[in-house]
């Protein structure tokens, strides 16, 4: 142990969401591929330019909003995508995720938008056929979700009785699971809105904590870490309940991320903070023996930092996590998942393989963002640095460097290198990538961890496979080879996932039924087989 060099764990760092967000404007317009509106007078004049409302925004305006002086609004983003020519919502979702995940005053302002629906009985009338689709089978899009959960939340809008409001969260929670970008984001950020309203806040905690009570769900890490996103009792103690008694590996993994940002915004009591102390104290003192992911001891740690411990019980837990290996030290004694000097030469790499020129005046932030996309350890601070970056003009140079780095033999041989890239390819990933990550799914001698991620990884990045390909990976990852029990069920249950997402779930059936010994994996596709066509429909409308 090394008691002597860790009195007390390192501070996490955590960046402001005004500052990434103004750092995502101003990166799209110094990328521009017209010249003049990489100048700020001139792209003020295009913002101003029949934009009602806009008549006193000047550059001034603009330039304190793009270095996170002065927060954004909705209104303005919208704006910026417009002008430059982007998406809908291809700037604005991403940047709701990183102020829903910080709150606070500024982010709840930014979030409320100040365009709020009316209560008129004209939006009662239009409302009602959202609900009928909603809670009959029918489809609804981003857009539908956006208005129906404004309307529930800042709108006045009332929906009774209370099953009918768990009928709607349950619908929502699971687009959410099966969605992925900007439609993911869409969804996520409604699910915030409810769970943070004070009439519909319990029943999506309901949801969510009934969700993780059922082995057999699909999304068990992300119903558990999304009670993270209310202060109310109930979440608290559903997350506290899964720390003590998790239903799953998984449901632990998801309390031990929810525990990260409910502690640090203070919604644990005082007798609640004592057992979370109690639960990080058995997983960092329990030794590298026990039967615990990494990736929960690594979450477990992260927490250190916020908990009342006294110096020498701080002391003591630094020292033990030390013990389970350089990724957790690391995160104690540096609040990264490697020391500063290694970051560095990381992220100088990375940026190295970038094939365009980074103006200067951005090349800073997208530094930090790099550190954060893979060495923060909040696995949700690289997440959504991940989505930051994809919503970025450096997207998908960022995700040709990653895989680039991940076909050298050195670095997949390395799970502390190789982890962090899969990671990022979840959401950065491509067609052009999905390669690289198959062909880990089916490579021999590597590192658990990094086979676990890459079938993670498979399910998320872009593009298809053969037939071929999904017969192979199935038959390598249900051969009856591995030692650990829990291990061979978090690859299968990823595997699934993967298949599920590639449209590949009637493949899977078959290759059980033709091979016995992969009958126990069958229970594993029982939640998405049983999902309702109109759910999976939904989830790809935007």
């Amino acid at each position: 142990m090394e008691n002597s060099a860790l009195v007390r764990p390192a501070t996490v760092r955590w960046t402001p969401w005004q500052v990434q967000a103004g750092w995502l404007l101003r990166a799209h317009r110094l990328c521009h591929a017209d010249p003049s509106s990489r100048q700020l007078p001139e792209f003020a004049a295009a913002y101003r330019d029949g934009h009602r409302g806009a008549a006193g925004t000047s550059p001034s305006s603009l330039s304190r909003w793009e270095t996170g002086r002065v927060p954004v609004g909705q209104e303005a983003v919208r704006r910026y995508e417009d002008v430059l020519g982007l998406p809908a919502y291809s700037l604005l979702a991403p940047i709701q995720t990183i102020a829903r995940h910080e709150g606070g005053a500024t982010a709840a302002v930014f979030l409320r938008g100040g365009a709020c629906p009316s209560t008129s009985g004209s939006v009662e009338t239009d409302i009602e056929p959202l609900l009928d689709r909603a809670l009959d089978g029918g489809v609804l899009t981003g857009e539908d979700w956006d208005e129906l959960t404004l309307w529930a939340t800042y709108g006045g809008g009332r929906v009774s009785p209370g099953r009918v409001r768990s009928a709607v969260v349950r619908r929502l929670l699971e687009e959410t699971l099966v969605s992925g970008g900007v439609s993911w984001m869409r969804r996520f950020e409604s699910l915030g809105r409810l769970m943070a309203d004070p009439r519909w806040g319990p029943e999506v905690i309901a949801v969510c904590s009934g969700a993780a009570e059922q082995p057999g769900h699909a999304g068990l890490i992300e119903t558990v870490c999304a009670l993270d996103g209310s202060p109310h009792p109930d979440a608290a103690r559903a997350v506290l309940r899964q720390l003590t008694d998790p239903t799953t590996p998984d449901c632990l993994y998801g309390a031990l991320l929810a525990g990260a940002r409910k502690t640090r915004k203070r919604h644990f009591s005082a007798e609640q903070t004592r057992v979370l102390v109690d639960v990080v104290d058995g997983i960092l003192a329990g030794g590298p023996g026990q039967a615990l992911s990494l990736p929960a001891v690594e979450a477990a740690a992260v927490l250190l930092p916020g908990l009342p411990l006294s110096p020498a019980h701080a002391a003591r837990l630094a020292g033990a996590a030390a013990d389970h290996g350089e990724t957790v030290r690391a995160i104690v004694r540096h609040g990264s998942l490697v020391g500063p000097e290694s970051a560095a030469i990381s992220v100088t790499r990375l940026l190295a393989r970038l094939s365009v020129d980074v103006p200067v005046q951005i090349a800073p932030a997208l530094r930090d963002l790099l550190d954060d996309l893979l060495h923060h350890p909040v696995a949700d601070v690289r997440l959504y640095a991940a989505m930051l970056l994809r919503a970025s003009p450096y997207g998908s140079e960022v995700a040709t460097a990653l895989a680039a780095e991940l076909r050298q033999p050195s670095t997949v041989r390395a799970e502390d290198r190789a982890v962090p890239l899969l990671y990022a390819l979840r959401v950065l990933g491509g067609p052009g990538q999905r390669d690289v990550v198959a062909g880990l799914t089916l490579a021999q001698g590597l590192p658990s961890g990094v086979v676990v991620a890459a079938v993670h990884a498979l399910g998320h990045v872009g593009g298809r496979s053969p037939e071929s390909y999904w017969r192979a990976v199935f038959a390598q990852h249900t051969r009856a080879t591995a030692t650990d029990a829990a291990e061979q069920h978090s690859v299968m249950k990823r595997l699934v996932y993967g298949f599920a997402m590639a449209g590949e779930l009637p493949l899977f059936t078959r290759l059980v039924e033709e091979q016995d010994r992969a009958a126990p994996a069958q229970h594993l596709s029982e939640w998405w087989t049983g999902l309702a066509p109109h759910i999976s429909d939904s989830a790809r409308h935007g």
